[in-house]
């Protein structure tokens, strides 16, 4: 009997000839052949996946409104007028509230936040209309809004300045026209990382109004680089606010002393070239500041160590500490590809975290309840989606949103607990909902769709709970590998959730039928809406069509990425420590899988509460014996205690001993041996 049906997919070996640079970046070749196979491919790409800091997250000012967006925060701040954020409900929202919040605070800014209760997602008219009876001034949208023309139009008659930060897709070609726009995701855009999520774009405004309290806030600097060889020759580039606005080349000292007399600071990696412009103008000593780079020697390089030495300004510093940890928990909880700047925050967010549990009371509360082990914090991208994010985000599904923005918000230990004790109880009763609206959405499941053949699964409920639509939604998507959309009416408009498969853009889909709906707005994988009960037939019948013409077929046969062959005596902590080095695992960045070939199989048996899974020891011509686990697989004991050769594809794991830690294998699939 065979075990799998699963294809294995072996990545390309590594090619001949590798510069010798490359290997002596990485060392060992197995990791090396995983970094090539994704892409990272040089030896600037490793340096900055496997050691890059915040010096290599994209300045702020790469936003077209950023500076527009700073000024008129700090002129808020300097008149005292009332600031009001606006942010979603979800982890993401109320982590985008906290960042920018505290620093307007700690600015001395007159600032509040709100988070939304029943209203649903977005920004609301009543609560616009409310904080303007106040005298709000401006308003800040974090993660939200891009969908919001009307209330932005709305805001501007109440005279509030809306500065609107959002990552979600615009939806329309004519979305809002605020005071100020911040979102990698509109069209024509200069920021280069589209997949940030709603905290991280907080992240940004509140990093670019720290910058704007700078000596060289909207100063001209120049960098200068020597091309290789003898003489002054080479390449300058103008940075106003770390953003490139003119490169030009030299060919003498005499042209680069013309050009650099209007600069504010000036850069470079060469200590000689420094001396001699010195030597003719003298006054320039305090102007020139030579770096140290240890990675290429151009001007992008020069950039690169220029934003670190300017993030060694202990404002930047205390900003990232005390703001990556929860900019981390967002940007895992809202599913963001673990690459480029979301690699860099999710990885130092963690670090600070584990290193740190307790600097946020209420933070610390829900890890030491969920994430405490005998002598550690087991914290890791899997342990804060599994553990902590259901935790803070039930009580944005309960519509208490601003529970978990407080929790997060507050540094008093006594607050902390009374709201960590309300959240927990929301938990309950979301897990409870969840229940009883999986049963409700299966049973109307049976009644209105034929999953085996249907190519989108919708579903129309009445006068349910809202809150855990979402989660009950992508549940669906596990199990059916189908677009579902799941609606709830109390009679005349419905709310929708939709979640989505590789391949099914659900914006795309949700903008083929906008004439029928009243709102919708999200990202191409998850996406809500609001309709009219009348329109939601019609709905049915168009999704299903568009569906029909542009939804691929999967693959019914699973695909398995195999990263490379290993041996049993590859198989210890040091190879594993090598492994984590390409950590925090994730979406765009998964922990690689390997396979070993040629195994016998022995002392097999279940365990778990309810012998689920399955653990046994390996060898491989007669060497040591490596445990495994093969998790939710005990119903495959008979099969593999057979006296068989097998293959495995694997994750590299450990598992805690009484005399510390060994290495074991985290079994993916099995096939016999031929």
């Amino acid at each position: 009997m065979e075990i799998s049906d699963k294809k294995w997919k072996y990545m390309d070996p590594l090619p001949k000839n590798l510069p010798q640079q490359l290997i002596d970046t990485v060392k060992n070749l197995k990791i090396l052949a995983i970094l090539m196979s994704r892409g990272i491919d040089t030896t600037k790409k490793i340096e900055k996946f496997l050691r890059g800091g915040a010096e290599y997250l994209h300045s702020p000012f790469l936003f077209e409104d950023m500076q527009k967006a700073v000024d008129r925060i700090r002129k808020a701040i300097a008149l005292k007028e009332l600031i009001l954020i606006y942010g979603d409900r979800d982890v993401d929202g109320v982590t985008a509230v906290n960042i920018i919040f505290d620093v307007i605070r700690n600015y001395g800014g007159e600032v509040e936040y709100y988070v939304p209760f029943d209203e649903g997602y977005g920004i609301h008219k009543d609560i616009i209309s409310k904080y303007a009876q106040e005298n709000a001034k401006v308003l800040i949208t974090v993660d939200c809004g891009i969908s919001a023309k009307e209330e932005v139009a709305y805001a501007k008659t109440l005279g509030i300045d809306v500065i609107l930060t959002d990552h979600h897709e615009p939806v329309t070609e004519t979305f809002p026209t605020p005071y100020a726009i911040i979102n990698p995701k509109i069209r024509d855009t200069k920021y280069p990382f589209k997949d940030i999520a709603g905290c991280t774009v907080s992240l940004k405004l509140a990093l670019g109004l720290i910058m704007t309290y700078s000596r060289q806030y909207n100063k001209n600097n120049l960098l200068f680089a020597l091309e290789s060889g003898e003489g002054f020759a080479g390449d300058i580039s103008w940075i106003c606010n770390n953003v490139e606005i003119a490169r030009k080349t030299f060919n003498s000292i005499e042209e680069l002393s013309k050009e650099i007399k209007e600069a504010y600071r000036i850069y470079t990696f060469n200590a000689e070239a420094a001396e001699a412009l010195i030597k003719k103008d003298v006054l320039l000593r305090e102007k020139i500041i030579v770096l140290e780079t240890k990675c290429g020697d151009n001007l992008d390089d020069l950039l690169i160590a220029k934003t670190k030495m300017d993030y060694e300004d202990e404002r930047i510093k205390d900003f990232f500490e005390s703001s990556l940890d929860i900019c981390a928990l967002g940007t895992i909880a809202d599913s963001m590809p673990l690459v480029d700047e979301n690699k860099i925050i999710v990885y130092y967010g963690l670090r600070f975290i584990s290193e740190n549990p307790h600097s946020r009371p209420g933070l610390g509360l829900l890890i030491e309840d969920t994430l405490k082990t005998k002598d550690s914090y087991n914290i890791s991208t899997h342990s804060i989606s599994w553990n902590v994010t259901p935790v803070l985000n039930s009580a944005g599904r309960m519509g208490r949103g601003a529970l978990s923005a407080q929790l997060l918000l507050t540094r008093d230990k006594f607050q902390a607990q009374a709201l960590y004790t309300d959240i927990i109880k929301l938990n309950t009763e979301r897990r409870e909902l969840q229940f009883e609206n999986i049963g409700q959405f299966k049973n109307l499941l049976k009644e209105q769709c034929n999953p085996d053949k249907d190519k989108v699964i919708i579903v129309n409920a009445t006068n349910l709970e809202h809150g855990v639509t979402g989660i009950i939604a992508a549940g669906m998507v596990k199990t059916y590998s189908k677009p579902v959309f799941l609606l709830i009416n109390d009679g005349k408009t419905a709310v929708g959730t939709a979640r989505s498969v590789e391949g099914f853009n659900i914006i795309d889909a949700l903008d083929n039928v906008k004439d029928i709906l009243i709102k919708y707005g999200g990202h191409n994988q998850a996406a809500g809406f609001m309709i009219d009960n009348s329109n939601i037939e019609e709905f049915r019948r168009r999704i299903t069509d568009y569906a029909q013409a542009n939804l691929i077929s999967v693959d019914s046969i699973d695909t398995i990425i195999i990263e490379g062959e290993l041996k049993i005596s590859d198989i210890n902590l040091d190879f594993y420590n090598q492994v984590e080095t390409l950590s925090p695992f994730g979406l765009g960045n998964p922990k690689p899988i390997f396979c070993i070939n040629g195994v016998n199989v022995t002392e097999v048996y279940v365990f778990g509460a309810r012998k689920e899974h399955l653990k046994f020891k390996i060898s491989q011509k007669g060497s040591r014996n490596v445990q495994a686990v093969f998790w939710n697989k005990s119903r495959y004991e008979e099969i593999i205690n057979k006296d068989e050769i097998f293959d495995m594809a694997f994750y590299l794991d450990v598992m805690d001993k009484n005399d510390g830690k060994i290495a074991q294998l985290s079994i993916v699939d099995i096939k016999p041996s031929f």
